[in-house]
């Protein structure tokens, strides 16, 4: 692939939440922007400002924090195109949702049993709807296109905050902070259009946002 497009792997996540390599302010600040959309150019020309050079992606990627997303030829993307949606939405980017998928759900309870008297092993592990699946993914990909578009490295922090958020509450109280950061990056008139389409896609989220 000449220019691919890059997400993150799970050691890229992890580092996002631990800081366990400490890395370069100026690599760690594109580790963040990248979200499994856009291609290597256009991230280094986003960072190119911050004196992020043209090998920082090669970098990231030497170290196991990002990884080229493979994309499908025409043909075989087509083909895709037919299969049932929601499997492949679910399934298309392990990174992010395994770990919104692990944890904050109530487990399963086998018929008569509680599952609070059900031994630690047995208990059935946590799931997650397909529909909150893609709200979360939705929602994330929102906040992280907005950041990157209009923020940039001023939404530093509040991009933080998204990667760490484990579920779709969080991700929900992250909207008054992006308001703050969107009025003054760009004035009344764009922050209040961002956050209509964002109130928007949180009317549509299911019922475990609430």
């Amino acid at each position: 692939m000449v220019d691919p497009i890059y997400r993150k792997t799970d050691a890229g996540q992890d580092e996002i939440r631990t800081r366990a390599r400490k890395l370069d302010h100026k690599l760690r600040a594109l580790l963040l922007m990248v979200n499994g959309e856009r291609r290597g150019q256009d991230l280094l020309a986003q960072a190119a400002g911050m004196g992020v050079g043209p090998d920082a992606i090669d970098i990231l990627a030497a170290q196991g924090l990002v990884e080229a997303v493979q994309e499908a030829a025409p043909a075989i993307a087509a083909a895709v195109a037919d299969a049932p949606a929601r499997t492949s939405a679910a399934a298309a980017d392990t990174n992010l949702f395994s770990v919104y998928a692990m944890r904050h759900a109530p487990a399963a309870e086998p018929a008569g049993i509680p599952a609070s008297t059900q031994p630690i092993a047995q208990q059935a592990p946590p799931t997650h709807s397909a529909a909150e699946i893609d709200a979360f993914q939705r929602l994330y990909h929102f906040y992280t296109e907005v950041i990157g578009q209009h923020l940039g490295l001023r939404g530093y922090m509040l991009q933080v905050k998204v990667e760490k958020a484990p579920d779709l509450p969080t991700l929900l109280t992250l909207r008054e902070p992006l308001h703050a950061a969107l009025l003054k990056a760009k004035g009344e008139i764009t922050a209040h259009a961002i956050l209509r389409e964002l109130d928007t896609i949180a009317q549509d989220l299911p019922a475990a946002a609430g």
